[in-house]
């Protein structure tokens, strides 16, 4: 069994020394990025809500908005999986190199608005870098399998094609996202080790129980008393939970094999007051102008983050790692996809997921050139693979193959190779990954 800590690659002069200008930050690139991500997200509320407006000052039937309804359900869904990105970017310490703003902004900006934090998926993510493509201690594989959605690969195009076509059936995608709900947002899934214990649970459960219990709370005053009082319950309920995350003994919170940058109580209580306010505030403004703000959320965003978002999320994580084995540089691949694709697909630089995995802390915006250097490095060049668009061949030569193409027979990779990266014990991330 080869060994791939000892390769020439991980030894070369030349890449140690040319890391050092890849794994700069700086604190402007991704206020772009996200800037951007948010604007899409604004824009398509916008063109959505406003086209509503008119089909119904037109007096048409619901079922002209249904066309203008699904772009806006793949749009959303699309840029709620960016939001997982920019996320995952925090989870390894490269949205910002102040860790306090990479941990803020990774949570109010990007995970909270999908149900998580980063904290919590980093705990989940770590493990993943830690056994990546190991069948009993990656989490991934176990997620996946939890879901229904793993697939013995190799894979053929129609099976593939196949199971992909399931979701329309909503059942796998609810069954997916309760999974996740459970890994990335509940933390139920130990490092290395499987389900955790009950040690630490707690806290999220009581998170996702004043959600629920807002929820009811709206659904049942709504319209029914003044949009003060809509307004105020949600709050009241959240001051309430606050006062208990503040007041309960550390040992409450359970340990973290992997470094908190925000203490357990704020976090939770931060994460707390972003759905306790929002809710609150949306339902205030239905109830105090007849706007019908909660139902238009609901529909432009919980809705996408429970079909659209897991599909795209699905069609990345299969193919990532999917038929490849544990070696260092032939567990995952680079994809190249047109700008839609790769916007839905494979966000903030998971389309370079070999060089990622090699070195987690080199920033997505840098994932591009360092694969470009890489490949004049001979072990690199013959082990990395390419992969082009993900149904249809790319013209030209060499002709690389497709996603579909790439799960098949022909393309597995060997598994004699394993390789288990002790810089992630730590828990720091920081240093190269496998």
């Amino acid at each position: 069994m080869r060994n791939e800590e000892t390769t020439p690659l991980r030894a070369d002069p030349e890449l140690k020394s040319r890391l050092r200008e890849f794994l700069v930050l700086d604190n402007t690139t991704n206020w772009r990025h996200l800037a951007r991500v948010h604007l899409v997200i604004l824009v398509t509320f916008a063109v959505a809500l406003g086209f509503f407006a008119w089909t119904r000052a037109q007096g048409l039937a619901l079922v002209w908005n249904l066309p203008v309804y699904l772009v806006a359900l793949l749009v959303m869904g699309a840029s709620q999986h960016q939001l997982a990105g920019a996320g995952h970017e925090a989870v390894h310490h490269t949205l910002f190199r102040n860790r306090w703003l990479n941990e803020l902004a990774g949570d109010w900006l990007c995970m909270f608005p999908i149900v998580s934090s980063v904290h919590q998926f980093r705990l989940y993510h770590f493990a993943h870098h830690q056994h990546v493509n190991d069948p009993d201690r990656d989490p991934d594989f176990a997620m996946l399998k939890a879901s229904g959605h793993w697939m013995r690969f190799p894979v053929g195009k129609a099976e593939f094609l196949g199971r992909m076509l399931r979701q329309i059936l909503l059942f796998d995608l609810v069954r997916y996202m309760l999974v996740r709900l459970r890994f990335n947002s509940l933390g139920e899934y130990q490092p290395g080790t499987g389900p955790r214990g009950q040690s630490g649970k707690a806290p999220a459960r009581l998170a996702l129980g004043l959600f629920l219990a807002i929820v009811a709370a709206l659904v049942v005053l709504q319209g029914r008393v003044s949009p003060w009082v809509v307004g105020v319950v949600p709050l009241a309920a959240w001051v309430m939970t606050a006062a208990v995350y503040a007041t309960v003994p550390e040992s409450w919170f359970g340990g973290s094999p992997v470094h908190r940058v925000v203490p357990a109580r704020q976090a939770y209580i931060g994460q707390t007051a972003f759905f306790s306010f929002l809710l609150a505030g949306l339902a205030y403004i239905q109830n105090a102008t007849g706007f019908l703000a909660l139902r238009y959320y609901t529909l432009l965003w919980y809705v996408p983050l429970v079909t659209t978002f897991p599909v795209f999320l699905i069609l990345r994580q299969l193919v990532q790692h999917g038929n490849g084995d544990r070696g260092w540089l032939t567990n995952t691949r680079v994809f190249r996809m047109n700008p839609l694709v790769r916007y839905a697909v494979f966000p903030f630089g998971m389309d370079y997921h070999l060089p990622h995995h090699m070195y987690a802390s080199v920033p997505h915006y840098r994932l591009a050139a360092l694969h470009e250097f890489l490949l004049t490095k001979p072990d690199y060049a013959d082990s990395c693979q390419v992969v082009d668009n993900y149904f249809i061949p790319r013209r030209g030569h060499p002709r690389n193959p497709t996603v579909l193409e790439v799960l098949g027979p022909g393309h597995e990779r060997s598994g004699r190779e394993r390789f288990r990266n002790p810089a992630m014990d730590s828990g720091s991330g920081i240093a190269e990954s496998s």
